[in-house]
């Protein structure tokens, strides 16, 4: 039989805490960022992160301005968790090893393949160079690229249907001679053979800008270019990286986003030494 000592338990937490953590690998920086985050689930195979269907969680930011524009990713909501039957506990870990291939080199260490002068970053990778990006721009991006805002009521001009001009004042009367006989039809100026001035014409109405609830920045543009490129080439749409410098509105004067009705030139440009791609960008009334 064991001796009692071995079979009593530890009383005091102290006792308890050798017995926790001998053996025990702490977690690393990286293991500890991927239980936190937002959960999404994956539309596609991510190199780095796992395949596709995985749920797992990652910062916001990534979703935000990397995975969710190009359709790699969606958000897992409460309601997103109900539709597809699941529960929080589907949430599974990045997977960092995933996609990377790994060979052995001649002393038996792993390594990641090729040689570290010649590897290609995943930036490169990913992305397409200038050349083609123009290409794809000029082949696949429409002409004209609508935007719907609200216009901000009661501070347009009337339009021209509805413009009616002020009647012009009546001319006054031109003094007659005392020597005409009074059925004389000729007037004084035209006795002396001059032509009668004629009355003064109605001004136009001119016509202002209507401005919108809600500007048009370059960001909206770029969301909406990134939008089309998906829509048209799937494969090689998300492929396409272009940065805010990248687009330059025109027609502005001094302004950084589009703040009333109208249709303006964008000059959009996928690297130096090449020419630009120029499309429209129509802002119209929001019915």
């Amino acid at each position: 039989m064991a001796p009692a000592r071995l079979i009593r338990p530890p009383t005091c937490l102290d006792c308890l805490r050798p017995l926790q953590t001998r053996g025990a690998k702490s977690s690393t920086k990286a293991e500890e960022e991927d239980l936190q985050g937002i959960p999404v689930r994956l539309l596609q195979d991510i190199q780095g992160f796992g395949r596709k269907h995985a749920i797992i969680r990652v910062k916001p930011g990534r979703m935000r301005n990397y995975w969710f524009p190009k359709a790699q990713a969606e958000y897992m909501t409460r309601q997103r968790f109900q539709e597809l039957g699941l529960t929080e506990a589907a949430i599974g870990v990045r997977d960092r090893s995933f996609g990377t291939k790994l060979v052995i080199d001649p002393d038996g260490v792993l390594a990641q393949e090729g040689p570290a002068e010649t590897r290609r970053s995943k930036k490169d990778t990913l992305t397409l160079p200038p050349e083609e990006t123009r290409t794809l721009l000029e082949s696949l991006l429409p002409p004209i690229l609508t935007f719907a805002r609200k216009p901000i009521p009661n501070v347009s001009a009337p339009s021209s249907s509805e413009y009616k001009p002020a009647p012009a004042p009546a001319p006054a009367p031109v003094p007659r001679s005392p020597s005409l006989a009074p059925n004389a039809a000729a007037s004084t100026a035209a006795a002396r053979g001059e032509t009668p001035a004629a009355p003064p014409k109605a001004e136009e109405p001119t016509t202002t800008t209507v401005p919108i609830f809600g500007s048009v920045s370059i960001n909206d543009i770029l969301a909406v270019i990134r939008e089309r490129l998906l829509e048209a080439d799937p494969t090689q749409g998300g492929r396409v990286a272009l940065e805010a410098e990248s687009v330059e509105i025109r027609g502005l004067e001094g302004e950084d986003r589009i703040k009333h009705l109208g249709t303006f030139d964008v000059v959009i440009s996928a690297g130096k030494g090449l020419d630009p791609v120029v499309r429209q960008v129509q802002v119209v009334p929001d019915e």
